[in-house]
């Protein structure tokens, strides 16, 4: 009975851990930003009139990740240290 009480103790303490600091972002190049959106939890962070939109994941493990994507479709991604960082990227 102890183990059972630890082990249910020790999935507990690791699942909230996952959903404190997030997951790494899954992405392929030229997905939708609807799929994207789907299988990630962006912060939306910029748009623009050319149809250009720029989402950003943040992961303890790897840092803060932008999207970028125009006409709906995902056409780069960038690694960055802090969550302004899209503004120093052309």
């Amino acid at each position: 009975m102890k183990k059972l009480i630890l082990l249910a103790g020790l999935a507990i303490t690791l699942l909230s851990c996952r959903a404190m600091y997030g997951h790494e972002a899954k992405f392929t190049m030229g997905m939708s930003e609807t799929e994207f959106k789907e299988k990630n939890k962006p912060d939306f962070v910029s748009a623009n009139e050319g149809g250009r939109t720029i989402y950003r994941t943040m992961y303890v493990g790897t840092g803060y990740k932008f999207f970028f994507f125009k006409e709906g479709k995902l056409v780069r991604y960038e690694n960055g240290t802090r969550p302004d960082d899209y503004l120093y990227m052309n």
